[in-house]
C-alpha cells in the first residue's frame, strides 16, 4: 500500500473514530482506534506538504478523543460509584426494614 493511501485510510478511520466518540460509543471508537494503529505506524518519516497536514489533524484528533474518553471515564465511574452506594443503601434499608 502507498504512504498516500496509507494517511488517507488512516483519516478516514480517523473521521469514523470521532463520529463513534460523539455518539458515545466507545466500543465502537475503541475497535477504530485499533484498526487504525497499523496504519498509523505504517506511515514513513518523509512525506508530502499534503500527507504532514493530514497527520498533524490525526495527531490532533487523537489527542482531543483521548481527552474526551478520559472525561467520559472519569462521569461514568462517579456514575457507577454513586449507583453502588445507593444499591448498598437499598440493601441497609431491606435489612432494617426486616426487623
Amino acid at each position: 500500500m502507498e504512504q498516500h493511501e496509507i494517511v488517507q485510510r488512516a483519516w478516514a478511520l480517523t473521521e469514523a473514530v470521532e463520529a463513534a466518540v460523539g455518539a458515545q460509543d466507545w466500543l465502537k471508537a475503541a475497535e477504530l482506534a485499533q484498526a487504525r494503529t497499523p496504519l498509523v505506524m505504517a506511515i514513513e518519516k518523509n512525506q508530502s506538504a499534503e500527507a504532514l497536514a493530514v497527520i498533524r489533524r490525526i495527531q490532533a484528533s487523537i489527542e482531543s478523543m483521548t481527552g474526551r474518553a478520559e472525561a467520559a471515564q472519569s462521569l461514568l465511574g462517579t456514575g457507577y460509584r454513586r449507583a453502588m452506594d445507593q444499591a448498598h443503601a437499598a440493601g441497609r434499608y431491606q435489612q432494617a426494614a426486616r426487623f
